[in-house]
């Protein structure tokens, strides 16, 4: 996932634009809101911060779930060998697919979903990536790119739930959410071992751990951060960190299993 830089919002207050008047003091005049959003984002091209470190995993590991596909020739055709799933992924002692994000220390702003759309593929009769984390307005595009039928079915608690049907391949749709809501589990009705989970943010401060665990969130003001890591399967661990302006704090997590 694209990581993405703050914009930090002026107060109305902090802008004014003084204008002369023959014969008296001049009055003072708040900016217009092109105004303020122009200032926003000098300030959010300031924001130099990051927090780096890796998501670790002290535990055993659990064996992979094997799938029966025999209900889907076309699925079946496609994993010939067997298809395993595996929800707690290490390597090199660090754990894939968590959601890690700045929980609170964030000051208030404005942060412009981006407008390029996140993809979630129907791909070998799985979803790819399996976890998506997207700003609230942000457009995800929901893909089938395998010759079967397949629907995406979210069932968010506070946001609005969909279910649409792809029946051929190369079908697309784009569907947003309208609200901050995490861990939202996402799943096919044709085929019941299709599961994904969204997570939904109002700032861009968040990542996804890489392979090995690894993550960086860029574009940070200086400041306190309280950052939690969040798996689908284990309990979330929180840590907190201090950043500088062009610096990378350092933050290692280890969740139990």
């Amino acid at each position: 996932m694209s990581m993405r830089s703050a914009s930090v919002l002026l107060p109305l207050g902090a802008l004014v634009v003084v204008t002369a008047c023959a014969g008296g003091q001049a009055p003072q005049q708040t900016a217009p809101p092109s105004t303020v959003a122009a200032a926003a984002a000098v300030a959010a091209t300031s924001a130099t911060g990051s927090i780096a470190g890796k998501i670790g995993y002290t535990g055993s590991v659990p064996a992979a779930e094997k799938v029966k596909l025999s209900a889907d020739p076309k699925c079946l055709a496609m994993h010939k060998d067997g298809l395993e799933k595996q929800s707690i992924l290490v390597k090199d002692g660090g754990l894939a697919h968590v959601l890690v994000y700045v929980k609170s220390g964030i000051a208030g702003g404005s942060y412009p979903a981006p407008a390029e759309p996140a993809l979630l593929d129907q791909n070998g009769c799985n979803y790819t990536p399996h976890v998506l984390a997207v700003q609230v307005g942000q457009p995800i595009k929901i893909r089938n790119s395998d010759d079967t039928l397949h629907n995406i079915h979210p069932r968010p608690t506070q946001n609005a739930e969909f279910n649409i049907g792809q029946p051929r391949q190369g079908m697309e749709s784009t569907k947003t959410f309208d609200k901050p809501e995490l861990k939202i589990p996402v799943g096919c009705d044709v085929h019941p071992w299709m599961r994904a989970y969204v997570h939904v943010l109002s700032n861009p401060f968040f990542a996804l751990t890489q392979d090995d665990g690894s993550f960086e969130i860029k574009g940070l003001p200086a400041g306190e951060y309280e950052v939690e890591a969040l798996h689908e399967k284990l309990a979330p661990l929180t840590g907190k960190v201090t950043v500088k302006d062009g610096e990378a704090a350092r933050l290692d997590l280890s969740l139990q299993g």
